[in-house]
């Protein structure tokens, strides 16, 4: 009699091959993290079938239903207890499952899922908007499904199918965090009208809840909303670019060299880390608002809160626009009232995501020529970096010494330290198409050359 073998046992034998990573190079070992990906994958697909069939079965009566059958509540607890995973990513099975799997009608009939191309896309690889080839994963997914079902009751069905496309094509070449960003441009463009009550709640939520631990810390829990945010985080990141840049000497007679203004000696690297950076600025900020009325030259750098917004939405006034290092979008109306403060330039975008009035503009790399830089690349353009504007320098992509390359905006991409050395060291390349940054990385690193985009996460064809 033949026995049909485990499923998990044919999984394991198949990758026993690679059970051994500690023998492997270093090629051999990216080679299996890119093996193991693609078979959770394939795994992740089934669960997500099994799942949608498991919440469809959830509404049935009696013995049929499959949660109630074994005492749960809900088939998210059931798979956190099958799976042994927390019921957050449990849930996010049973909600992308359920999305993701076929329909029927109350006459029987079979109808497409609720969302096909995301359906289609967690079974299959994709091809990126920029090439690369992967999967939407669970977690990608779950947030396409929470944003897009947000959208849903008020825009039409032929919008929302070209909202999930354009996710669906973008998600393979992002992280979780920029997927999220992209999904929220993608929601408000669908539903403007619910940008101004999110507002109001994200106002409404706003805290700061001052504690003391048992070692005798304050600790601050403190929640903003999006305008709030945009002037506390763009100083302190202001502030924290300035440290950063800060030449710094020691003297082993610190009272002396101070005493005379000699603060000649070696250069002193900077041991804090940049969260201790962050906290140093914002206490700064604090002491500098309680004791400090004059300005001179110890005053603090300035801090510019750019708000961005299309030249039509500025018009309307309906839509969204967005605070510079700021992730949720704020409504137009929001913007024009922060508008009214003299120190934020407001940044005029064209169709096309052109600037078409950044204040005046002067020669070299100059404040306004890295503002329309960071307008742009929203940070450090490298794929997935997180550093804002303030943490970045402006590099020449066709290089200044060696490619005698002119220092104007066609040839200008903030990079922050690192990457700016790693561009250097590792002689990467660097184009720009429609205003997205792509990077491609030399053979040694990937012997197909596939550029990668990077630069600030934005709608097709949006401003």
């Amino acid at each position: 009699m033949t026995t049909t073998p485990d499923p998990a046992t044919v999984l394991r034998d198949a990758l026993a091959s690679f059970s051994t990573p500690g023998q492997l190079g270093r090629d051999e070992l990216l080679d299996l993290l890119t093996v193991l990906g693609d078979v959770q994958a394939v795994l992740d697909a089934v669960k997500l079938r099994a799942a949608g069939e498991l919440v469809a079965r959830s509404v049935l009566a009696g013995e049929e239903n499959p949660v109630t059958r074994v005492g749960h509540s809900s088939p998210a607890v059931l798979l956190a207890e099958r799976w042994q995973v927390p019921v957050p990513a449990a849930r996010h099975y049973c909600v992308v499952g359920d999305a993701t799997a076929p329909r029927v009608s109350l006459a029987g009939e079979v109808l497409p899922a609720t969302y096909p191309a995301l359906a289609e896309s967690v079974a299959t690889p994709l091809a990126s908007s920029n090439g690369a080839v992967g999967w939407v994963s669970v977690e990608q997914a779950a947030v396409i499904v929470r944003e897009l079902g947000k959208a849903a009751p008020a825009c039409a069905a032929s919008d929302l199918a070209a909202g999930e496309r354009v996710l669906v094509e973008h998600a393979p070449s992002l992280t979780v965090t920029d997927l999220r960003a992209l999904a929220g441009q993608v929601r408000d463009r669908l539903d403007q009208d619910g940008i101004l009550p999110r507002d109001h709640r994200q106002r409404q939520r706003r805290s700061l809840t001052i504690s003391t631990t048992s070692d005798g810390m304050t600790h601050l829990d403190w929640y903003l909303d999006p305008e709030s945010a945009g002037y506390v985080i763009t100083a302190i990141d202001t502030l924290v670019g300035h440290e950063l840049r800060n030449v710094r000497f020691h003297d082993t007679n610190t009272a002396t060299a101070t005493a005379t203004g000699d603060t000649t000696g070696d250069d002193v690297p900077e041991s804090r880390s940049i969260a201790q950076i962050r906290s140093d600025t914002a206490v700064d900020v604090f002491r500098h608002l309680a004791t400090c009325t004059a300005t001179g030259v110890n005053s603090k750098p300035p801090v510019t809160v750019i708000v961005r917004i299309p030249l039509d939405t500025l018009q309307s006034g309906v839509g969204a626009g967005k605070i510079d290092g700021i992730r949720t979008p704020v409504s137009a109306g929001t913007i024009r009232r922060m508008a009214a403060d003299a120190q934020l330039i407001p940044t005029i975008l064209g169709t096309h995501s052109e600037v078409l009035d950044l204040g005046r503009s002067h020669r070299l790399f100059t404040r306004a020529q890295k503002l329309a830089l960071a307008e742009r690349d929203g940070g450090c353009a490298w794929t997935g970096c997180p550093h804002p504007p303030a943490y970045t320098e402006a590099h020449h992509i066709r290089w200044w010494d060696n490619h005698h390359g002119p220092t104007d905006l066609d040839n200008g991409i903030l990079l922050c330290s690192r990457h700016h050395h790693r561009v250097h060291d590792d002689r990467w390349g660097i184009e720009v198409h429609e205003n997205v940054p792509y990077f491609t990385p030399p053979a040694h690193i990937d012997p197909h050359r596939r550029p990668r985009a990077g630069g600030r996460i934005r709608l097709p064809g949006a401003a």
